[in-house]
């Protein structure tokens, strides 16, 4: 289990990295993105919207440069279940631009047995003070 928990793990860092420089202006990192995710992905927002993968492409295009200087921190990794090779893993998402920041706690479904591991559901839940 530790080996697909720091697999899970990883991917979690990695994906985020690669959203930071979508944000940042870096276009080409879209369709790197996107091959993290399984085709029958879904992602539910902090505000309820359940997006699917062609969504999540749009979202992605839509934010190309669209947040500069915006750094995402992840911490507080938790592994919730895991079946086979499939891992529910919990972590916390911090981002922060200029004096605005966000901190959600975000709910993953990765299958580590791909490479990338595939995400095939991500829930996001804001943290508010």
């Amino acid at each position: 289990m530790i080996d697909l928990t720091n697999k899970a793990s990883q991917s979690v860092i990695v994906l985020h990295q690669l959203i930071e420089a979508v944000f940042h202006g870096d276009g080409s990192k879209t369709a790197e993105l996107l091959t993290h995710f399984a085709e029958d992905f879904v992602m539910v927002t902090p505000t309820g919207k359940s997006l699917a993968l062609a969504d999540v492409e749009d979202l992605f295009n839509r934010l190309t440069g669209a947040r500069q200087g915006m750094t995402i921190s992840i911490e507080q990794f938790n592994v919730i279940s895991q079946r086979g090779d499939e891992v529910v893993i919990q972590y916390h998402e911090l981002q922060q631009q200029q004096n605005n920041h966000s901190h959600r706690i975000s709910l993953a479904v990765i299958n580590c047995a791909t490479q990338p591991p595939s995400w095939r559901y991500l829930q996001e839940t804001m943290v508010t003070n």
